[in-house]
């Protein structure tokens, strides 16, 4: 972000539907041309035949390969290097014999006959969830040209951004402000691991409804704490619910809320010194402002993984850390430490 960028312009991207993996949209290409319509590249068309059948192929499987072991719906290239042009997948001018029509007719052999999982794929197409249909995949195998040889020459101008995954913002969230799952719940009883948690009221916690040993719905004693994660973009492989690759209003929402208490739950808590660590709350910007500006500079480092220019300090410390500081100075380094968290360079991986 550059230095001219506000605090108060970076939040407004919470309000967007931000897709931060791959250009999902519903430009296509005629088949057999191989190149897309020209549009002066202000719309999403694909970039050829190969890159069609990504955009088709993606609102049934970017859930689960936009991002993690197999990425192959994050960019063309992903998808060209990964499945396309991949033999344990697509046998050129072999459909029958190709893995993924396998796959997508629900016959294939090994530990996943169906992808994806859940619903058969013609289900997907009857519902208009998908628009490619078996039969065009099998068409398109049967077509498809040898690879280019830039596949094998690593691209630098192949930058992906995403946004982080549900998983990624408990973990990574728990782990920046020094909290552990003994913060959430209820550990009285000796048995509590084995027993199902007893969430305190307004910790709002987030778990997922399929972590181990959660098996059990007596696991979790709050379902409100697997809804949360879904509104994250979470998925559910026990419900074939899977991983939202937007960031839409419901992410943006729960994660304002989960900033806000999670933060607070890091400030009140005692020896923690995550948020605090060069300021107590009894140093304000009257009595110690250096200190209190230095502790900006380092949590700003702890969350976004980066030191701030002078301006955006500046930003930071005048646009949310005073003007909460003249109702408390807790409430103004849980605004800070919740600004941070919404920040575009927190959200993106």
């Amino acid at each position: 972000m550059s230095s001219s960028r506000s605090f108060l312009a970076a939040a407004v991207l919470l309000s967007l539907p931000l897709t931060l993996a791959s250009c999902f949209g519903e430009g296509s290409v005629k088949q057999g041309t191989g190149n897309p319509p020209d549009d002066g590249g202000t719309t999403c068309a694909a970039k050829n035949d190969n890159d069609a059948v990504r955009l088709a192929l993606a609102p049934a499987c970017e859930g689960c390969h936009v991002n993690g072991n197999k990425p192959i719906f994050a960019s063309l290239a992903a998808f060209e290097s990964g499945l396309v042009y991949n033999e344990k997948y697509v046998k050129r001018g072999d459909p029958a014999n190709s893995l993924l029509v396998q796959m997508l007719k629900g016959n294939a052999p090994g530990s996943y006959p169906q992808m994806p999982p859940g619903q058969p794929y013609d289900d997907l197409v009857a519902s208009g969830r998908v628009t490619m249909t078996i039969a065009q995949v099998e068409d398109w195998i049967r077509e498809l040209p040898e690879p280019t040889e830039q596949l094998d020459v690593p691209s630098p101008t192949e930058f992906r951004v995403r946004r982080l995954s549900a998983e990624e913002m408990v973990v990574s969230l728990m782990d920046q402000l020094g909290l552990t799952l003994e913060d959430f719940v209820s550990t009285s009883n000796p048995d509590w691991r084995n027993r199902a948690y007893v969430v305190n009221w307004n910790k709002f916690f987030i778990w997922p409804g399929d972590w181990a040993p959660g098996i059990s719905g007596e696991y979790v004693s709050d379902l409100r704490a697997v809804e949360r994660y879904e509104g994250l973009g979470g998925g559910n492989s026990l419900t074939y619910r899977k991983k939202d690759a937007v960031f839409g209003p419901s992410a943006g929402q729960t994660l304002v809320q989960m900033s806000q208490a999670w933060c607070g739950r890091a400030v009140d808590k005692t020896n923690n010194t995550a948020v605090l660590r060069y300021v107590t709350l009894a140093d304000n910007s009257t009595k110690s402002p250096d200190l209190v500006k230095k502790n900006l500079r380092n949590l700003y480092l702890r969350m976004l993984g980066q030191s701030p220019s002078d301006a955006e300090l500046t930003a930071l410390f005048e646009q949310v850390y005073l003007p909460l500081e003249k109702q408390s100075t807790r409430l103004a380094w849980v605004g800070v430490c919740a600004a941070l968290v919404r920040h575009p360079l927190w959200i993106t991986y």
